[in-house]
């Protein structure tokens, strides 16, 4: 279905390029699937913030990360690896841990007249790069228009920007086709956002783990104290313009795989927060660490071959409705997943854009009326059904739980799992199979349908389903204003919902383990990921 971050943001961060699709939705893949791996048996992660004491100045933070990154060039960077790049390279906006769009190096921004085509914002004066050079409007435009060309995998979210600089420190971003979110995708959390000076685009080769970093942001990378692939160290940025955010003199982000090595590591304060495996969940609790983490690894079946081309009792809505009503949400949730699911029928979060309390209730398990569903489509005696997955992060094991509950009702499930990503992201889209079990980490419903569902995003959309319904939705959506968007969402999440695009079992938790005198670790629905820029010491 939809795996999430091997290199991405489910298991690590996501998955890499498999030739050239869809970028957005492979990086979903790969996010995925890293997340995934981070959050099965992890517990119930809360939500909310750990240690929320008064902040006081730190000397060293030391964050665990399962995965090294390839580089550190935010340009190109997978969204699984911001972390590394946004504490010295800033950004032009700030997404808070409650899902705020805060100023950074924009201090002010609007979109101007209607339609979410046109963004204009004015940055800070006085601010300056490491280097020393000035942060003005014609360098952030270099740095936008270098992310743009440089083919990483959040570059089509700038394909149609035209950016201009207005004045020393006034620029305008003109797209071709509304975008809403645009300002939270120049946060932090995506590496597009974050700004290189000049003199780090003139070499862009040399932004690497062995040389120094080339951004404005409160910390700079200080490769004589690193080592790429065992750990990365930052020290506080003499120059930023706002001391309340340097936290700490020195961050170090250290790379431990071994989910037991990082607990006790964690013991004897060699490290103070973990994004951990559900290996290392029952350890963590019983050493006295915290827990935080939102379910938003999404597992389940997604049914692509909606027109019934391969298989053709998918084309009939009232099979993938039967198949709904087929699946007991939660005998497979606490089998599989034990506390660390939420049992799900929507491919969006409680409080995520999009989410209906009354959709919730769609789909109770009713074998029964699965049957009757079947039988009225011309399938009483059942059918075959294939369906791919992957052996890593659990999707076959899903697949394998899903199928025995469809075998209740008379579809056999023809379950073929493949051993690696590239496999995996290639037979999503040869129209092979059609359906899939696999992972997608929750996003706003606007990346959602670039990622998931529209006919666009090649990854998770193999068979290009269409709907002009939801299409049509879904660019209204893009166009309006926050209010009227927030109930086009829903309208947009009702339909894949009650046409049964996906088959949704459970979210489960990306889980952040936390040792005491820690805080600022906090998630929510609009930033379910911690921010190392957020994290400080506490009395």
């Amino acid at each position: 279905m939809y795996p999430l971050d091997s290199t991405s943001r489910l298991a690590g961060p996501r998955a890499r390029r498999a030739g050239r699709l869809n970028r957005g939705g492979l990086v979903a893949l790969t996010a995925a699937l890293g997340l995934t791996l981070a959050a099965c048996g992890g517990g119930k992660g809360t939500a909310g913030a750990q240690g929320t004491g008064e902040p006081v100045a730190g000397d060293t933070l030391t964050v665990a990360e399962q995965q090294a990154p390839p580089g550190l060039n935010p340009g190109t960077a997978d969204l699984g690896f911001v972390d590394f790049t946004m504490l010295s390279y800033e950004s032009l906006f700030y997404l808070s841990p409650a899902g705020k769009v805060e100023p950074a190096l924009a201090k002010s921004w609007k979109y101007v007249g209607t339609g979410n085509r046109e963004l204009s914002l004015t940055l800070r004066s006085g601010v300056k790069f490491a280097d020393g050079t000035a942060v003005t409007a014609d360098a952030v435009k270099a740095s936008l228009e270098y992310a743009k060309k440089a083919q990483g995998n959040q570059a089509h979210y700038l394909t149609d920007a035209t950016i201009t600089a207005t004045g020393p420190l006034a620029l305008t971003i003109k797209l071709a086709k509304p975008n809403p979110i645009l300002p939270t995708l120049l946060t932090q959390s995506y590496g597009i956002g974050q700004i290189i000076s000049p003199k780090g685009l003139a070499n862009t080769a040399g932004l690497t783990p062995t040389k120094t970093s080339q951004g404005a942001g409160p910390y700079i990378y200080q490769p004589s104290d690193s080592v790429a692939g065992d750990h990365y160290t930052y020290t506080a940025n003499p120059a930023y313009y706002d001391k309340a955010k340097q936290h700490y003199k020195k961050i170090v982000i250290r790379i431990v795989q071994n989910g037991q090595t990082a607990v006790n590591a964690m013991k004897t304060g060699q490290i103070d927060v973990y994004k951990g495996d559900y290996t290392s969940a029952a350890s963590a609790k019983a050493a006295g660490m915290s827990t935080v983490g939102l379910p938003v690894i999404l597992q389940g079946l997604s049914l692509i071959d909606r027109e019934g081309e391969v298989s053709e009792p998918l084309g009939d809505v009232r099979v993938r409705q039967a198949i709904n009503y087929a699946i007991d949400r939660d005998a497979v949730t606490k089998a599989l997943l034990g506390s660390a699911g939420t049992p799900t029928v929507q491919t969006v979060i409680k409080g995520g854009d999009g989410y209906s309390a009354d959709l919730a209730k769609e789909y109770p398990y009713d074998p029964a009326k699965a049957k009757e569903l079947l039988k009225a489509a011309g399938y009483a005696d059942g059918f075959e059904l294939p369906v791919l997955a992957a052996t890593f992060v659990g999707f076959d094991t899903m697949a394998q739980a899903i199928a025995g509950q469809l075998a209740k009702v008379g579809i056999k499930v023809k379950v073929t799992a493949v051993t690696s990503i590239t496999s995996f992201v290639e037979n999503q889209t040869n129209k092979k199979y059609p359906a899939v079990s696999g992972g997608f980490t929750e996003e706003p419903m606007y990346l959602e349908g670039l990622d998931l569902f529209m006919p666009g995003s090649k990854v998770f959309n193999g068979f290009g389903s269409t709907s002009p319904e939801l299409t049509d939705l879904f660019n209204k959506a893009a166009a309006a204003e926050p209010a009227e968007r927030a109930k086009l969402d829903q309208q947009m999440q009702e339909y894949l919902v009650k046409n049964a695009w996906f088959a949704p079992v459970a979210f489960t938790p990306v889980n952040y383990y936390v040792r005491p005198g820690i805080g600022g670790v906090q998630v929510s629905a609009g930033a379910p990921f911690v921010s190392p820029l957020a994290i400080y010491a506490t009395k």
